[in-house]
């Protein structure tokens, strides 16, 4: 069954199919505004900036919707692998290839809107009793690296924001332009979320490869990205999928 779903879709690569073979399983995590998933349909930043890659490159494969620890682990072990779109960190950095980065911002730990809480630093957010984390998301291994150890794990960054609103956790981290449209997803009011001004520091988002992948079609996707911030294309997408 694994040879199966690893090599289920075809892409037509610029490497000869006798040097690679030219499948990949091109994964995208859903993650508004980078991925959004709707009828079966994927668009958002990172599937518009995949297609102009594509384009560019002569790569006609499909990028489908899964879940992130499925995608994330898969990327690691399976051969022939991409994974759009994810956060790049030192806990990460020898388990890809990358190529990018596609989006950028602050992340900042948010509350309850009308919590009385005062998070000013890095310390005072470690003296919290509970801060909610997706388990093998961004937040939850940066903030392990920095030595927290008050991390309530859940599933998904949808239960993370629901414990947040149910005053079930104390603070959430997320970034200062994706989490407006992260909560509107998990169906809740952006309004109900309160930006503290304890800045945890950058981020940014990457297209992700398994190691096997020739660094040439690295070199020639991320050539390819240079070409889309260079003419234009690349800001083009960021202002149409960043409204509010």
């Amino acid at each position: 069954m694994q040879r199966i779903i690893v090599l289920g879709l075809c892409l037509t690569l610029f490497l000869p199919v006798a040097a690679f073979g030219g499948d990949f399983n091109m994964q995208a995590i859903v993650y508004p505004p980078l991925v959004y998933a709707d009828q079966g349909k994927l668009w958002g930043v990172a599937p518009e900036m995949v297609l102009e890659i594509q384009k560019i490159v002569g790569d006609d494969s499909p990028l489908k919707e899964t879940p992130w620890l499925r995608g994330y682990e898969q990327t690691q072990k399976l051969p022939r692998q991409a994974l759009f779109a994810i956060v790049r960190i030192p806990e990460r950095e020898k388990l890809f290839k990358w190529v990018g980065p596609i989006f950028g911002e602050g992340d900042y730990f948010f509350k309850h809107r009308g919590s009385s809480l005062r998070i000013e630093n890095l310390n005072d957010a470690r003296r919290v009793e509970r801060i909610a984390v997706r388990k093998d998301g961004y937040t939850h291994q940066a903030l392990a690296a920095k030595g927290f150890t008050n991390l309530d794990v859940g599933p998904t960054y949808e239960s993370s924001y629901r414990k947040l609103v149910e005053d079930r956790v104390d603070l959430v981290l997320m970034g200062e332009r994706t989490y407006y449209y992260m909560v509107k997803k998990a169906g809740l009011n952006p309004v109900e979320f309160e930006r503290t001004d304890c800045k945890f520091g950058n981020s940014a988002a990457w297209l992700a490869f398994s190691l096997d992948v020739p660094d040439q079609t690295i070199r020639k996707w991320q050539n390819a990205l240079d070409t889309l911030k260079e003419n234009g294309v690349y800001q083009r997408i960021m202002e149409r999928n960043f409204t509010y």
